[in-house]
């Protein structure tokens, strides 16, 4: 590799480093300004602006720095590099949960406010957005840079051969299933098309192609100790590649049980954040054309359902975000791509400001209604039964008086 190209490889990951830490900071002060603005000196003036602009300022860096993130990865920048901003998010929005977003907090936040369908909708389908997304992005990420890791580390005590467990062998084996997962990553077609269109003309005319393509593969051959012999020798191969066709048969497993992990945090993590910006967390508006709308009634009925299409809808996207990257040139592929992209940002830009802005105080007669509703439900649900339990008869009787006096 040229001077040139790795100079050139320097400065574009820095640039791309560059915005990803300004994307964090961001995504830090913005959740930081979530408790500064509903402050009790700015508590007179508070608008449905902030509910819309912090989550959604927050949400769109997120994607932003996973976007770019995903080039340092792709541009041999280092390998880690999407797996520790993935785990600095999930720290600053797991930390933004137990201080600004605490339940307490977000209580004072959405009291008297009254939630709307869409923010339902929001409320509970973004946080399985996020984990689809991280799903299919994750390995976008460098989440296949674990591979060698688990390779090495997690699952090669499950594979072992009874003649190669002294310490030298244990490393020459590690090194060389280090070595094996490198060829499975790199230009193997080409070296496999070189070798089936030459397989009968192996000359020194075309050998030369042959080479160039092994060459440029960047791939080293196994080591093997030099005391073996033939025997020994094949025995030995023959250890390491079973053994690596055990670990690389689970390599994608434990890849997506990495990236399922980390998307679980997050959407977990995000879900107080758009309670925030809906207001929805689960209790009567007090409003009958809310509260019996067909899709807040039946909700536990389609609820899986939604939750299977929202995680369906993030995985896509890094599915033509993927192809967005990577076509270039003449393919209109990448333009088509990059509008199926956007017409999903905008849609979900467009649900949140309908939740947020959607927002109402209120109405006495409204927290009349939901403190009705909910008494009604812990009534059935402590089973308060006069029927069952005569001892039960004033308390029963004292909700309902309650009830009926509200």
């Amino acid at each position: 590799m040229s001077f040139k190209v790795i100079k050139d490889e320097f400065i574009t990951n820095s640039l791309n480093y560059t915005i990803v830490g300004v994307v964090i900071f961001i995504i830090s002060v913005v959740l930081i300004n979530i408790k500064v603005s509903h402050s009790e000196e700015n508590r007179k003036k508070e608008t449905n602006i902030n509910k819309f602009l912090i989550p959604a300022i927050a949400l769109s860096c997120f994607f932003i720095g996973c976007y770019f993130i995903s080039l340092v990865v792709d541009n041999n920048g280092f390998q880690y590099s999407g797996i520790f901003y993935m785990v600095v998010i999930g720290i600053i929005l797991t930390i933004a949960n137990q201080t600004v977003l605490n339940k307490k907090q977000l209580d004072k936040y959405i009291k008297g406010k009254k939630f709307t369908v869409v923010g339902l909708f929001m409320a509970l389908g973004v946080s399985a957005i996020v984990f689809g997304f991280l799903d299919n992005f994750g390995l976008k990420l460098g989440v296949e840079a674990l591979d060698n890791t688990f390779l090495s580390f997690f699952l090669s005590p499950f594979s072992v051969h009874k003649d190669f467990v002294s310490e030298p062998h244990r490393q020459l084996i590690k090194t060389n299933l280090g070595y094996m997962n490198d060829w499975t990553t790199s230009n193997w077609r080409k070296i496999m098309n070189q070798c089936l269109r030459f397989k009968d003309q192996f000359d020194k005319t075309k050998f030369k192609d042959l080479i160039s393509a092994i060459e440029k593969s960047n791939c080293k051959p196994l080591i093997v100790p030099e005391n073996f012999g033939q025997a020994k020798t094949n025995e030995w191969i023959d250890n390491i590649r079973d053994k690596f066709d055990t670990i690389d048969n689970s390599k994608a497993m434990l890849g997506n049980t990495f990236s399922d992990f980390i998307g679980a945090i997050l959407g977990a993590a995000i879900i107080n954040l758009f309670i925030y910006m809906t207001n929805y967390d689960g209790v009567y508006t007090g409003d009958d054309d809310t509260d019996n709308n067909f899709f807040v009634k039946n909700l536990n009925s389609y609820a899986p359902f939604m939750e299977a299409f929202f995680i369906a809808l993030g995985c896509l996207i890094p599915v033509f975000l993927n192809i967005a990257m990577v076509r270039k040139g003449a393919n209109i592929n990448n333009k088509r791509a990059w509008i199926v992209v956007g017409v999903i940002g905008i849609v979900i830009v467009i649900m949140m400001a309908i939740s947020a802005f959607g927002v109402k105080n209120m109405t006495t007669q409204n927290k009349r209604n939901s403190l009705k509703k909910t008494l009604k439900d812990l009534k059935d649900r402590l089973d308060i039964n006069p029927v069952n339990n005569m001892d039960e008869t004033v308390l029963s009787e004292q909700i309902d008086n309650l009830v009926n006096n509200l």
